[in-house]
């Protein structure tokens, strides 16, 4: 088998929907297999995956393993070649697996190969290429001053080996993530992809980053901003630095404490926001097909990108996937990034349902309607 796409989903029941209709794409002339390993969801994932995806294999943990032991227990189970990790709030273009094997089979050594990702907005995520952290960056990011983090070297288009790749998206041999042990599991959530960027570079091998490749990453689905996600973020920071930088045991311990006062302080910061609907002027659909369930939402409807206008202001573009392949709505994502007041959702294939992410640090919306209306 060439592929094993592994996803590890908690409560992301629709976004899982979105990103499993994509994978079907992206894999039918491929020879792979999919698999979801749910954290323990309490929502409708398990039977959303057994009833609309029965050839997925579906490992239901009783409790939240987290991140990295779940991906873990994933590679034990694939039978592919390559592996895929993948994020369940991620949305692939049908092209994503057939170029990312070719520039893998292009190449000698290469490790870990990522691609751009695009936030709900279109917007870059410049988590997408990463450089490998030292002690300084690590001091600089805990106390929120500007470091390099991000690898900004080269532009977010170009073709380039990087340091360090994000967890959303990694495509790599299952024998070389296994050679390196996989994952750490002493991550919970956060900073497991750093880890084993960092053990594939030991190893002689280059992690590449495809600039010209993109995918959608919600990203607000995976976590809430809140005292938890300090302090697994901080926690994880915590781990790398005490695993590969700190030299003594007092550096080990200052760095306890120092994380301590961080995830005190940013969660006591936190502010409550309420998260309300904006109305905007104009919705356009995208689509052949009309749905009188949304006619109450769509003031246009029309049957090509190419007909939006490029001044678009204060309004919502839903692209239907029945309609539209999945790599033009990246595409024109990208396109209307650059208008703050444009916001968009997406029509999964044979579904009742518009999802999209205004605010990449915050869940995104679903809004059910009836087919039949």
């Amino acid at each position: 088998m060439d592929l094993s796409v592994i996803i590890v989903s908690y409560d992301s029941r629709f976004f899982l929907e979105l990103c499993l209709r994509s994978l079907k794409e992206s894999i039918n002339k491929i020879e792979s297999e999919v698999i979801v390993i749910d954290n323990n969801s309490n929502d409708d994932t398990i039977n959303m995956v057994e009833s609309l995806f029965p050839h997925v294999l579906l490992i239901k943990n009783k409790i939240n393993l987290g991140f990295a032991s779940a991906n873990n227990l994933g590679v034990k189970k694939a039978k592919g070649k390559h592996i895929c990790l993948l994020n369940p709030d991620t949305v692939v273009p049908e092209d994503f697996f057939s170029r990312i094997i070719k520039f893998k089979e292009s190449k000698n050594s290469i490790g870990i190969v990522g691609c751009k990702m695009i936030d709900g907005q279109g917007k870059f995520l410049p988590e997408s290429k990463r450089n490998l952290p030292n002690t300084l960056m690590v001091l600089k990011r805990f106390i929120g001053l500007k470091n390099n983090y991000y690898f900004d070297n080269i532009y977010k288009d170009e073709i380039s080996a990087v340091d360090v790749l994000c967890g959303a998206i990694m495509f790599l041999e299952k024998k070389d993530f296994q050679k390196v042990g996989g994952f750490d599991e002493k991550y919970f959530m956060f900073g497991e992809d750093i880890d084993l960027s960092h053990k594939l570079l030991k190893q002689g091998l280059k992690n590449y980053y495809l600039g010209d490749l993109s995918i959608i990453h919600y990203k607000g689905e995976s976590t809430n901003k809140n005292h938890k996600y300090y302090k697994s973020f901080y926690g994880a920071m915590g781990i790398y630095y005490r695993k590969y930088l700190a030299n003594n045991i007092l550096n080990k311990l200052l760095s306890y404490i120092t994380i301590e006062l961080i995830i005190f302080f940013k969660s006591f910061t936190i502010a409550s926001r309420l998260n309300f609907e904006k109305k905007h002027k104009d919705c356009y659909l995208i689509s052949d097909i009309i749905y009188d369930g949304l006619k109450n939402r769509v003031s246009k409807q029309i049957n090509s990108i190419q007909k939006l206008s490029d001044k678009l202001e204060n309004c919502e573009i839903i692209f239907d996937s029945n309609y539209l392949s999945y790599k033009n709505i990246i595409c024109a994502m990208e396109k209307f990034s650059n208008n703050n007041s444009v916001i968009f959702k997406i029509i999964p294939k044979t579904a009742n349902f518009l999802i999209g992410s205004d605010n990449s640090r915050e869940h995104g919306q679903v809004i059910l309607f009836d087919l039949n209306k």
